[in-house]
């Protein structure tokens, strides 16, 4: 198969369809990123369901962890290993909600031995795989899931309808990052609701199920948040400690993001997580001026204009010190 790059925004192209249609007797491996959001969980398994109801084999993969308390109960619909003496000819890998291939972790080589359909939004990352439908437009990739099963002249499932909606609703932030013009997105999530899927079950998955120990780490990080530049930027952090005195809390941030992004004044919100001692993951988000996902792009990582992450090297203070400053220039550039 070339390399094709379909960056649509109508509806989907013949060729996105015709890789589903003509699959033959070949399994369908669908992959999504490390550390996995209701998104991409959501996708995987919505565009798994859908194949088989079709009468095609699939095998979803992700290597987690699943320690987001949205996507917990996920967990065991998942394979975190592959033989890939196992591949057979006529497989197929699917690659949905990520930007560049090293972010599939050990389940890249998948992609190198099997024609691969990636399936993202994202704005940034390194290009991969044989056929590529990127809509940057797009508000999640549970979104373009939906339109390429109506394309194919079905109706998602209840089951899928749900999945959906509740990836859809985790990447706009329930709706509250859709602009101006977006009705279309509305029109989806209603033909969802008419499907079966419950706003109020996706409001419940998003946002309930939290331990006590969460909401004691997010008073932590609102505690311990710096403010620069007029509070222009706000950084705050997470260290090891504190996951050791709260081991049940988890890694989910939205809510932290949510409640900084209010803040009067800002403009970025940077969020630091020690992985280890000499390492960090980076977490950012925008209001509108800066292009998180270009700022992430240069260190490795991927995302959207307006979210994005990536893991950087170095002692937390350090990595700190060198994200105020590269946000510092960025806002100076863009005179903010």
């Amino acid at each position: 198969m070339e390399n094709t790059l379909l960056n649509s925004t109508t509806r989907v192209a013949r060729e996105i369809l015709e890789f589903f249609e003509t699959g033959g007797s070949g399994r369908y491996l669908i992959l999504g990123h490390k550390e996995p959001d209701g998104d991409c969980v959501a996708s995987q398994l919505a565009l798994s369901h859908f194949l088989k109801r079709l009468g095609r084999k699939t095998v979803v993969l992700s290597e987690g962890p699943f320690d987001r308390p949205e996507i917990s109960d996920y967990k065991n619909q998942f394979k975190d290993t592959l033989d890939k003496n196992t591949l057979k000819n006529g497989d197929r890998a699917v690659v949905v909600d990520c930007s560049t291939s090293d972010r599939i972790g050990e389940f890249k080589t998948v992609t190198e031995k099997c024609d691969t359909l990636v399936i993202d939004h994202h704005s940034s990352g390194r290009e991969f795989g044989n056929l590529r439908y990127i809509d940057t437009k797009a508000p999640s990739v549970t979104y373009i899931i939906q339109l390429i099963i109506e394309s194919m002249g079905y109706k998602p499932d209840k089951y899928e309808s749900e999945l959906l909606l509740f990836g859809l609703c985790t990447d706009t932030g329930f709706f509250r990052h859709v602009e101006k013009g977006g009705g279309e997105i509305m029109h989806a999530a209603a033909r969802l609701a008419e499907n079966g899927a419950s706003f109020k079950l996706a409001y419940r998955m998003m946002y309930g199920n939290r331990e006590l120990a969460a909401r004691k780490l997010l008073g932590w990080n609102l505690i311990r948040t710096e403010s620069y530049k007029g509070n222009s930027i706000l950084v705050t952090y997470e260290t090891l400690e504190d996951r050791e005195k709260y081991p049940e809390a988890g890694r989910g941030a939205d809510e932290l993001y949510r409640l900084l992004q209010m803040v009067k004044g800002v403009e970025v919100v940077a969020f630091v997580r020690e992985e280890t001692k000499d390492k960090c993951s980076v977490g950012l988000r925008s209001r509108e001026g800066i292009d998180v996902g270009k700022l992430a792009a240069q260190f490795g990582g991927g995302g959207h204009r307006l979210a994005s992450g990536f893991d950087m090297p170095g002692k937390i203070e350090d990595v700190k010190g060198k994200i105020l400053e590269i946000l510092v220039k960025t806002l100076r550039k863009h005179s903010l």
